[in-house]
C-alpha cells in the first residue's frame, strides 16, 4: 500500500516546464523533426524529456534512494503523459471553441454581405475595401483643398494689408481685390487681361506658370 502511495506520489511530482515545445518535436540530439514524420517514441521521448520536469524527478529520486527501479520511471513516464496529454486537450478545446466563434462570426457576415459562399464574402469585401482606399484618398484631397483655400484666404488678406501699408495707389489696390475676387482660371485670364492690357495669351502663360494639373486650352474670339 505504501509503495503504491510512494508511485502515485512520483507521479504527481511530474509536472509541465515548458509548454511552448508542443509542436516543435526534436529528437534525441536535440534537432527539429518534423512533426507528421516524427514516430511515436520520439514525439514522447521529446514530450517527456523537454516538456516536463520528467529527468529532474527521477534525477531527485536517484540522489535519495542511489537507484531508480523500473517501476518508479513507468511512473514517472505514466506521470509526464498524463500532464502532455491534459495539454493537448486544453488546446483542441481551444481550437473547436475559436472555430465555433469564427463560424459564427462567418454567418453573420455572409448574412449582412447577402452573399451564400465564403468565396463571394471575400470578393465583396475586397470590393469594400477599394471603396474605402477611395473614400480615404477623396478625404485626404478634400483635406488638402481646405489647408489650400485657408493658406489663400490667409496670403489674400497679408497682401491687401501691405498694399495699404506702402502706401500704394487706391487704384492698384482695387485692381488688387478685382484679381482676387475671381473664382475660376477663365474668369482670372479676363479680369488679367483687362487690368493689365494685355493678350489673352499673354494672361494665359502666366497663370501655367502657376498651374500646371489644369488644361488651359483657350480659343480667342473673334
Amino acid at each position: 500500500m505504501d509503495n503504491d502511495k510512494s508511485f502515485n506520489d512520483i507521479k504527481d511530482r511530474v509536472k509541465l516546464t515548458d509548454t511552448t515545445q508542443l509542436y516543435q518535436i526534436k529528437d534525441a540530439a536535440g534537432q527539429v523533426i518534423d512533426f507528421e514524420e516524427a514516430s511515436g517514441r520520439q514525439i514522447f521521448n521529446h514530450y517527456r524529456h523537454n516538456m516536463t520536469n520528467y529527468d529532474e524527478v527521477l534525477d531527485t529520486i536517484r540522489t535519495q534512494q542511489g537507484r531508480v527501479t523500473g517501476r518508479e520511471e513507468k511512473k514517472a513516464a505514466v506521470g509526464a503523459a498524463e500532464k502532455v496529454i491534459e495539454k493537448y486537450r486544453d488546446e483542441h478545446v481551444k481550437v473547436i471553441q475559436d472555430s465555433q466563434k469564427k463560424g459564427r462570426i462567418l454567418k453573420t457576415l455572409l448574412q449582412k454581405a447577402g452573399v451564400a459562399t465564403a468565396i463571394a464574402l471575400s470578393n465583396k469585401l475586397d470590393l469594400w475595401s477599394e471603396k474605402i482606399k477611395e473614400i480615404n484618398k477623396l478625404e485626404n484631397s478634400q483635406s488638402t483643398l481646405r489647408e489650400w483655400n485657408d493658406t489663400y484666404r490667409v496670403q489674400r488678406e497679408l497682401v491687401k494689408s501691405v498694399l495699404t501699408k506702402q502706401d500704394v495707389s487706391q487704384e492698384t489696390i482695387d485692381m488688387v481685390n478685382r484679381i482676387y475676387s475671381t473664382r475660376s482660371v477663365n474668369k482670372s485670364i479676363e479680369v488679367g487681361s483687362t487690368l493689365l492690357n494685355l493678350e489673352k495669351s499673354e494672361i494665359l502663360k502666366l497663370i501655367k506658370l502657376a498651374i500646371r494639373h489644369k488644361n488651359l486650352g483657350y480659343t480667342k474670339a473673334s
